[in-house]
């Protein structure tokens, strides 16, 4: 019996989110968060249970995007043998074309997140260093919340993908906006 390869990044779905998890669980055992900027390193130390929950959760969408991309080809393969299809199945057909929507989704998903990873951990830093640790570290949860459905909100019709996206750009532009504005005065 041949290994079946969408296992792979499925396991690795699973560790990251289990990872996840635990973020969350130190955050919550936390001993109290500075409510002012960061005076000292150790001040940190709650900004960086919302940062490496944020890697965790990209690593999730990554695996995610794997693992969709497996589990349509595998689909698909199934389809040509039963002679549902005429054209074989070729896993770059798959994983960067635009007809299969649970793959488009899971790219979209992975593709977003990237793209908004960075400005979303300069303002989570430059907040945390100029106006509240506190207030960053409640910002950045709010931020990984509405990222973390964004793949459900994807394949919902248009708008409901505003509900993922424009909460978490809002926390973004809230925490840049505050610091400048803070460091302006």
């Amino acid at each position: 019996m041949a290994f079946d390869i969408k296992y792979l990044p499925l396991s690795s779905i699973a560790t990251m989110a289990a990872a996840f998890v635990y973020c969350i669980y130190l955050a919550i055992n936390h001993p109290e968060t500075s409510p002012g900027p960061a005076q000292s390193l150790n001040d940190y130390t709650p900004v960086i249970y919302v940062v490496a929950a944020s890697m965790c959760m990209y690593y999730v969408f990554l695996f995610y995007q794997s693992y969709t991309t497996f589990d349509e080809l595998q689909k698909a393969r199934k389809a040509f043998r039963d002679k549902k299809t005429k054209e074989a199945p070729d896993i770059k057909q798959i994983k960067y074309g635009v007809e299969n929507v649970n793959v488009v989704a899971a790219n979209r998903t992975a593709g977003n997140y990237t793209e908004q990873l960075v400005p979303f951990l300069l303002g989570l830093y430059f907040y945390s260093t100029y106006v509240s640790v506190q207030g960053a570290v409640k910002w950045g949860w709010i931020w990984l919340f509405f990222r973390s459905f964004y793949l459900i909100a994807f394949k919902l019709p248009f708008p409901c993908l505003l509900i993922s996206t424009v909460p978490a750009y809002y926390c973004v532009w809230f925490m840049m906006g505050a610091t400048l504005v803070t460091i302006s005065n």
